[in-house]
Parts: structure tokens; sequence; C-alpha cells
């Protein structure tokens, strides 16, 4: 049987997810949001104005403050490029490669790839509206999918949701400002993913939508299911934080003493291990494969066997 080495602690906390993380105690997909309002010609014709109204005010002193700012930003992009200071976006970066095993009932990594099903949902809204944030419906629209975003990580178990997997997307590409958003989640099964869709919650949003629907066509909304049976699916990162599947927790209750963890407790172990070696350094072990394809990556020199260290856990 073989076993993985995992690059994520077990947690005695449920995590959360990165939708929950915050920048100046505002929530950070709120403020990609009121960013992506105005195009950048419209945020910077924004800045002259209320610069040229503090000037009339007290003069040139009004120009003091930009030039720190941008000597500042400069100053600090130099030390970090130099090393002279940690560079903030690589907290909790997993420096080498690796990929998606849960977990057994006992909290060890062992057995064949992708061993259980894995379902992903994938839902979104796009405003198609001029005034954007101010669209009639929109802030009800994203108040009600907060408030269940907020239910089914708090009610992980009971909906079968994998625990730190619910991620925030914004589709860019398609227009400079106002761009689609999409939130992803992975669920055990497909049952919890039903129950969650049938809750009282969910089928109240339902009722508001259907019920105004007529006076929102600038509103859409959508939603995909993606259901992966054991053996087809995979999850590989490089230099990467755990994000997504990576992202994704099971909890286990242990019956007996495990490493630092002791028998009764609850925690929630992460799916991410190294993936240098073995079958899951390739697509074809990942997802258990068989035939003529199965060994096709074998003639093909890896760079990630001795890159990177699996003792990397955070």
């Amino acid at each position: 049987m073989v076993d993985y080495t995992p690059l994520v602690k077990p947690a005695l906390k449920k995590p959360l997810s990165v939708n929950n993380k915050k920048a100046w105690g505002v929530p950070v997909p709120l403020v990609a949001l009121i960013k992506d309002q105005l195009t950048l010609s419209s945020w910077l014709a924004v800045g002259a104005c209320l610069q040229t109204l503090l000037y009339s005010v007290i003069g040139r002193v009004s120009l003091v403050p930009a030039f720190i700012l941008i000597f500042y930003r400069i100053v600090d992009a130099v030390l970090i490029a130099k090393a002279y200071k940690p560079d903030p976006d690589s907290d909790g970066i997993v420096m080498t490669k690796s990929s998606v095993h849960f977990p057994d009932a006992e909290g060890k990594y062992r057995g064949s790839p992708a061993n259980r099903e894995v379902v992903v949902f994938l839902i979104g809204a796009k405003n198609n509206h001029p005034l954007g944030l101010l669209a009639p419906g929109w802030k009800e629209l994203g108040d009600r999918f907060d408030q269940m975003n907020k239910d089914i990580e708090e009610r992980a178990e009971e909906y079968d949701l994998m625990p730190g997997s619910v991620t925030p997307y914004a589709v860019v590409g398609q227009r400079a400002t106002g761009s689609e958003t999409m939130t992803v989640m992975y669920f055990k099964n497909v049952e919890g993913l039903h129950k969650f869709a049938h809750d009282s919650m969910h089928r109240d949003a339902w009722n508001w939508w259907n019920k105004d629907i007529a006076k929102m066509p600038h509103i859409s909304i959508w939603h995909e299911v993606f259901r992966s049976p054991v053996g087809h699916w995979e999850g590989v990162y490089v230099n990467s934080a755990p994000r997504g599947l990576g992202a994704a927790t099971i909890p286990i209750t242990l019956e007996k003493d495990s490493g630092d963890l002791k028998a009764g407790e609850t925690a929630w172990f992460s799916g991410l291990v190294d993936s240098r070696r073995g079958p899951l350094r390739t697509s074809a072990g990942r997802m258990s494969a068989s035939g003529s394809t199965a060994n096709e990556h074998d003639k093909i020199a890896d760079p990630y066997e001795t890159y990177g260290s699996a003792a990397v856990a955070v």
C-alpha cells in the first residue's frame, strides 16, 4: 500500500475559506468588487478631481501625500524583492509540487489516488446594469448569497461541504469593468449539495428571485455541477498556497492517538500531499490510468523530483 506525505498539519479548528479573509477590516471580495466598478481611467479621473479640490483648499501641501505613498510603495517593493523583508503575498505557499489525496478514517494518507468521490459546484452572477453596485436587486442578491455562504460554512458537515474549499473568483477578460463573479465549492457527495439546495435559506432566496425576476433583467445568475467518481479527478500545484480542492479539508474523529492528536479529538485534515514521486507524480498516476497511455510520462524528464521539500507543513 502506497503512503503519501502530507504537507499541511491537521487543524483542531475548522478552517475558514479564503473568501473570509479581510483587508483593512473589509472582506477582500468586497474590496475587489468595489475596485471593479469603475475603469482605470475613471478611477484616475476621480483621484484627479479629489486632488484638485484638496489643492484648492490647502494648496501645494496637498501634493505631498501622493508622493510619500508612491515613494513608500517603491521602497517596500525593493526591500521585498531583495529579501530584506518578508513578502506577505508568499505567506502559506508550499514551495514544492503537491497534489490532493485525502486521508482515511484513521488519518493515514495511503491507498489508491483520487480515493473518494468529489462534487464540484460552481455558482456565479453578472451585473449588466450601468449603475453597477447601485443596480436594482444587486445588493440584495449579494446579501442573500453572503448569508447562504456563511450558513453553508457553519454547517459544512451537515451539507458534506469540504471546509476551506469555498473559493471566489472574478471572471476577467470579458470586459474592462463589472466582471462576472464566480464561487467554487467542493462537496463529498451530491446528496449534501442537494440538501443545501433545498434548505430553507436557499429556497427563500429562490422565492425572492422568482418573484422579482421581471424587475432584474440586468442580472445573470447560473450554476454548474460536476460529479467526479473515485479515480476520475486530480489536482496538482507548484509553489502554491492551498487553494481550491487543495485547500479542502475533511473532519476526522480519531479512535486512537496519532502523533500530536489524541483519541477522541476531531481534527480537520488537509488533502495536500507531496507529489514529486510515486503514483501522484503524473496525471496518469493521479487518476489511476491504465492501458497504453498509463506510463506516457515516464520517458519525460521530471524537474520536480528533487525540487522543494516535503518538510514544509504549514
